[in-house]
């Protein structure tokens, strides 16, 4: 379930008393985390989230955001299950998005309109549980579904083991070979829970940092 307390101070008292080399490692950036995590509250905004994070898959940060004002600009201003089930694909390739990106915003929209995906009621269970039911749509994968809780739900104990980001940020602190396995990265995090969510953000921006 989620954590009672998922704020920054909490989450870095945490770190420090677990992991004191990740702690020291991302301490320039401590100060860059936001104080509680983003939790959007209203189904239009979790909907809305929720399309900006299928259109950024694979996508450089500016190129996603000029495709999504384009897939906004297509539905007429208001991304809602209606207004992206009337626009044709033809009209979405213009606007950037590939066939399978298409038939993925289109499933979770039928999804959401038949209540077949409650978006509110992610914020509810575990983020295990959650993030399966968002994979039963066609297209969404552990990423995206991942991206959502941590950006969307405010979930504080996501980890996304799939993300190169995250995964060259560890084997920098942790002086691992490159490609180092999915059980070494996995057991490096797990020493962060319940905060694997803001460990992500710090790692983020560590990797910014040496970019």
């Amino acid at each position: 379930m989620p954590s009672s307390r998922n704020d920054r101070d909490t989450a870095l008292q945490h770190f420090k008393s677990v992991d004191k080399r990740f702690h020291d490692a991302t301490k320039a950036n401590h100060a860059a985390l936001p104080l509680i995590l983003e939790n959007k509250r209203t189904t239009a905004a979790l909907f809305e989230s929720l399309i900006r994070i299928v259109t950024s898959q694979q996508l450089a940060t500016k190129a996603a955001s000029s495709i999504f004002v384009r897939v906004k600009e297509v539905c007429k201003g208001s991304l809602t299950p209606e207004s992206i089930l009337r626009v044709r694909e033809s009209s979405f390739r213009k606007a950037g998005l590939s066939g399978s990106k298409i038939k993925t915003i289109k499933e979770i929209a039928k999804a959401v309109k038949n209540k077949k995906l409650d978006l509110l009621s992610l914020k509810r269970i575990p983020e295990g549980e959650a993030s399966e039911k968002l994979q039963e749509i066609w297209g969404l994968g552990p990423w995206s579904s991942e991206m959502f809780l941590m950006f969307s739900l405010g979930r504080g104990d996501v980890f996304s083991v799939g993300d190169l980001g995250l995964i060259r940020a560890i084997e920098t602190i942790y002086g691992l070979p490159k490609n180092a396995p999915r059980t070494s990265l996995l057991a490096i995090a797990e020493k962060w829970s319940p905060h694997r969510t803001y460990a992500c953000l710090l790692l983020w921006l560590t990797r910014d940092e040496k970019k």
